[in-house]
């Protein structure tokens, strides 16, 4: 809009709505009929009684009564009306001291009434073969489409326009017709008060009439839109089927994160999303009678996607006798079955740990006595058999770690967690796998080794990088491979990344890693992985490990919150 006329526009309303109060004193100069007055009295009062649309919309019905004055009594007696409805709506809705702002609005508003006049008067008085009924009907409805279209140009927005198109799409043509129809009933030249008051109490009844509808509409708008979006945002899977099975209404619940939308299940049958294994037991559900409202497990197959469910299939009544159609509601079970799989490797490791007790204790006493030994007796060793003092040491040692880890498991640190700088624990663990990655011909890689702070206990955070190291070069020398170390850190969590490019663990085996006395090779207790998982859990972290397959191998994820002090 050009800027020149959105500056001088407001001035134009204001000077046509200095020109009504001048109309309405020539039209009350002109015409002192008491049919004015009572035109006026009806007018005022409309302005407390628009018609109500669906959406909160309004539309004056004091627009016939401007219509029903200028037909009667003209051009100025319309004029008038406006002049006294606009001024009595206007002092309703001033709250406290009246502003030079509130009668530049008011002028505002009486210009905008007043433009919008002239074209209805126009229609009402032009359009003679047309009857008069329908005439001050579409006087009126002129009357409204230009008032808001001045008031949008004021605006400079189209959103004013947009919500008076939006009206009008919403004006049923009773309300069109109703109004003018009463209104020409009352303006008849040879009416009494035997028509005019009962027409006027049918009039007034229309208008309350048409706010209870609009309320109710709106009250049912309101749920409508209230119960879907509690099922569109649901964690669950929800679906309306047609007794027939057809898919009707689809809220994708959690099967959304894996690319299903409501477009990919409407007009479906719910027998297509059913698991081949569940068919027939969800065809003996699938009837008034099956349809319990319990929750019965099933798996679904939807384009690919599977899924273990808890089901409530429930009838939609709309008789005693008869379903006119099924609720499904379906339940993901993959977070309660991961948290069942957590709880029981958490017994397990529980159970283990006091097993563990009770072996370290007895255990630790003599070994540390053993080793005191050997390292006195270490000449007579090598006099005898030399090399016979290092074979015997690295097996003390190793019985020592085997010791140590079974400490992990039997209780946590007595002391104190402090910060620890994850990158250094890595190092340390490098400098302890470098001989065995030696030995065995894998190349060891590191990547970036950021600085980053977790609170813990150094000496449970390097066996952990350890054992992860010593199972990833344990594998890659099955393969000729290499390991590959690196650290990543955000504000709020530091992640230690172990790559192999060894023969890779069988999905099967995956999900029993780190419990008790399980193992992916054929010799070990897989105490190891076990530790790990305890020192991870006491942590506050989270481990993920998974296959690769360009290159072939095994990735794990150390996941533990970062300490900002």
């Amino acid at each position: 809009m050009n800027l020149n006329f959105r500056r001088a526009y407001p001035y134009a309303l204001l000077a046509a709505g200095l020109t009504v109060p001048f109309l309405a004193a020539w039209g009350l100069y002109q015409q002192t009929h008491s049919l004015l007055w009572l035109i006026i009295a009806v007018a005022c009062v409309l302005e407390f009684f628009p018609i109500h649309l669906p959406g909160g919309r309004q539309w004056s019905t004091s627009a016939f009564c401007y219509v029903w004055a200028a037909n009667q009594l003209g051009f100025a007696a319309a004029t008038t009306a406006i002049l006294f409805s606009v001024t009595a709506a206007f002092l309703r809705s001033v709250e406290g001291k009246l502003t030079a702002a509130h009668v530049r609005h008011l002028l505002i508003s009486l210009g905008a009434h007043q433009l919008a006049l002239v074209p209805a008067y126009v229609a009402l008085h032009r359009a003679l073969f047309v009857p008069y009924l329908f005439r001050s009907a579409v006087a009126a409805m002129l009357f409204e489409l230009v008032r808001l279209a001045v008031l949008t140009c004021l605006h400079g927005s189209m959103r004013r326009l947009g919500m008076a198109a939006a009206a009008l799409r919403s004006l049923h043509p009773v309300a069109l017709i109703i109004p003018p129809s009463l209104a020409s009933l009352l303006s008849a030249r040879n009416a009494d008060w035997s028509i005019t008051l009962p027409t006027a109490a049918l009039f007034f009844s229309f208008v309350w009439i048409s706010r209870v509808h609009s309320r109710l509409v709106d009250e049912c708008e309101s749920a409508r839109q209230t119960y879907r979006v509690i099922a569109e945002n649901s964690a669950d899977l929800v679906l309306v089927a047609a007794s027939s099975g057809e898919i009707t209404f689809a809220s994708p619940g959690f099967l959304a994160s894996a690319g299903l939308d409501r477009e990919s299940l409407l007009g479906r049958s719910v027998f297509d999303l059913v698991a081949p294994e569940d068919f027939s037991r969800f065809d003996d559900l699938f009837t008034p009678i099956g349809a319990d409202g319990q929750e019965h497990d099933f798996a679904l197959e939807i384009d690919g996607v599977r899924a273990d469910v808890a089901l409530r299939l429930t009838p939609i009544r709309t008789n005693a006798a008869h379903a006119g159609g099924y609720i499904l509601q379906a339940r993901d079970l993959a977070p309660r079955l991961r948290k069942e799989a957590t709880r029981l490797r958490e017994g397990r490791l529980e159970a283990a740990g006091q097993l563990a007790a009770s072996i370290a204790h007895e255990f630790r006493n003599p070994l540390t006595t053993v080793m005191g030994f050997v390292q006195l007796f270490r000449p007579q060793f090598d006099e005898l058999a030399p090399g016979a003092y290092e074979a015997i040491w690295g097996e003390l040692e190793r019985m020592k770690d085997v010791t140590d880890s079974l400490m992990v498991l039997a209780r946590p640190e007595a002391v104190k967690p402090i910060p620890c700088d994850l990158a250094e624990m890595a190092r340390a663990a490098i400098g302890v796998c470098d001989p065995l990655a030696l030995e065995r011909g894998v190349p060891l890689d590191l990547g970036p080794l950021p600085r980053v702070q977790v609170l813990g206990y150094p000496g449970q955070l390097r066996q952990m990088v350890v054992h992860l190291l010593r199972n990833a070069i344990e594998a890659a020398a099955e393969t000729h491979g290499r390991v590959v170390l690196w650290i990543t850190a955000t504000e709020a969590e530091a992640t230690v990344h172990i790559r192999d490019t060894g023969p890779g663990i069988p999905d099967s085996v995956l999900e029993h890693l780190g419990e008790p006395m399980y193992n992916t090779e054929m010799k070990g207790t897989g105490l190891g992985l076990m530790v790990v998982h305890r020192i991870v859990q006491q942590h506050g972290g989270e481990i993920h490990i998974w296959r690769t397959e360009e290159p072939t191998g095994t990735a794990v994820e150390v996941r533990l919150p970062t300490y900002r002090g």
